[in-house]
Parts: structure tokens; sequence; C-alpha cells
């Protein structure tokens, strides 16, 4: 999960005037009839944020609807920015999930229930394949429920949740939490879209692998925790250290490795590591406990 700057390297609507009038194509000259229609729909969509609560679909007719789809599955030269932002997508983690995939665009308003925003740019959101779990989901039944926009929320650029681990040892249980407090005004929102989005990956696969290599190797999640760490202290600042290398490195706080370690700061999980690193016969960079499963 990440706050993007929206692709800003071409004009959706003289692209869209200029689809209108090429001879060439199919959509010619159907399409010029609802180019305003279209236009309005881009407006009220920036207008609202991007917010699924709020963006109004524009109808049109079926034949419409299947030349913009048409479009955006084999673009002209007037839509290259489409390519352009799909080759662009190898980010430094889904802006969407936080995973470290990338490869697709999503559109986080579908375009077979929003067909006109089929080839619009600030609906066309580098992605994995979280986008294919999520389905078609926009929003909930309660208010303020709604999935975020990498575009818009700009509370993507804050942490937003951090593993949570319980139950330690070899196989511990392992739950994501939530860190706004329940009366930040985008709370609702983010916790809608960590259910529907992010809670569908296999994020809690990969903290489980990171868990574990840490308690079999320790370097392997931070270097420097090669040697035992003389204090909780000098633990906490290990790992804090690691988890601002990792935000910068993937340029997101909620990527999943930040969320990992993020999680590795809690308390109770320092003081079990420490105590850990200091049991009888532990050997440099050796596992942290007897039996790994």
């Amino acid at each position: 999960m990440n706050r993007l700057d929206p692709p800003d390297f071409f004009d959706d609507d003289a692209a869209l005037d200029t689809l209108s009038l090429n001879s060439r194509l199919k959509c010619y000259p159907q399409l010029q009839a609802h180019v305003a229609a279209i236009k309005a729909g881009y407006q009220q969509y920036v207008a609202a944020n991007g917010n699924a609560t709020l963006v109004n679909n524009v109808p049109l007719p079926p034949t419409i609807q299947g030349h913009l789809k048409a479009l955006y599955a084999s673009p002209p030269a007037s839509l290259a920015y489409i390519g352009q932002i799909r080759d662009e997508s190898d980010a430094d983690c889904c802006p969407m999930c936080g995973s470290f995939h990338s490869g697709t665009l999503d559109h986080l308003f579908p375009k077979a229930d929003y067909a006109v925003f089929a080839i619009f740019g600030r609906n066309l959101v580098p992605a994995c394949k979280c986008n294919s779990k999520r389905t078609a989901l926009l929003a909930g039944p309660n208010p303020g429920e709604r999935i975020l926009h990498p575009y818009f929320d700009d509370i993507l650029r804050e942490r937003l949740f951090v593993a949570r681990f319980d139950d330690l040892g070899p196989v511990p249980r392992i739950t994501l939490r939530l860190l706004l407090d329940v009366h930040h005004p985008n709370f609702t929102a983010v916790r809608f879209h960590i259910q529907n989005v992010v809670e569908r990956t296999s994020i809690l696969r990969h903290i489980r692998t990171s868990w574990t290599n840490l308690i079999r190797r320790p370097s392997l999640t931070a270097a420097e925790l090669r040697n035992a760490p003389a204090s909780c202290q000098e633990l906490s600042d290990i790992l804090s250290y690691e988890l601002d290398r990792q935000d910068v490195t993937h340029r997101s706080r909620n990527n999943w490795r930040s969320v990992f370690i993020s999680g590795l700061l809690d308390d109770h999980v320092l003081n079990w590591l420490f105590t850990a690193f200091h049991r009888p016969g532990w050997r440099v960079d050796g596992p942290l406990v007897d039996h790994i499963v």
C-alpha cells in the first residue's frame, strides 16, 4: 500500500478527442456523440478524489462501452500511455496491497461495470494479482467502507498496519494490527481496504516465512543481528534502523517487509527475542529456538 503521484505525462481529454476523430478506429464516428459525457465523468471522478462512495457512473450505450473496453485491450498510438503505465508498474511495492509483485494494471473502478473509465489514466493503477482477488469490490454496506485510491488517498503515506505476533515460538499466531485510532476519519476506509484487499493476499504467509528466517538465522532480518544485542534498547535500535531502511528502499511504510519488522518492535516481541538471543548455548547467528518447525 502506498500513495502514488498520478501519471501526468498525457492528457486524457486530448486523447479522447483524438480517438473520436480517428476514422480508422471502429468507434468512429459513434464515439463523438459521447465525448462530452465521458469527459464530465472524468472531471467528477477527480472532483470526488476517486472516492468509491462518491464517484458516479456514466450511462453509455452498450456499443460505446464495448468500444472503450476494446480500446484498452488494444490501444492505438493515442493511448500509448496505457502501455507506459503498465511498463512502469514494476514499482517498489504494490500500492494496493504492499506486496513485492507487480506487472499488471488495476482498473480501480472495474471496466466491466464502469466502462466510462476503461481508458481513464487516473483509474489505471499499477498493481499485482491482488487486483483479481479484490474482484469488483469497491465499497461496503456501512458508511465509510471503501477501497483506498493510491492516486488520491494521502493516508497511504502513513504507516497504517503492522504484524501482530502472539503465542511466541517457532510458529507464533500472526495477525494484522491496524494502527489508526477508531475515531480517525479514515479508520473505516483503511480497515475495509485491509480486510478486502490486503488480507486476501499471501501477506500472512510472507510474514510467517520471515519469522521462520529470523529465528533460524537472525542476520537474515538485519545484518547487525548476527551478534546478540547487549540490551533490549540496542535490539530496538537495530530493528528501527532496518525498518527505516525498508521504508526508504520500497518507498512505502506499508510494504510487507516493513509490516513484518514493525511487528517485531512491540515490547512483548522485543523481550522474547532478547531472551532468545541470550539463552545458554546460543552461537553467533544461530537459531533462536531449539526446535524449528
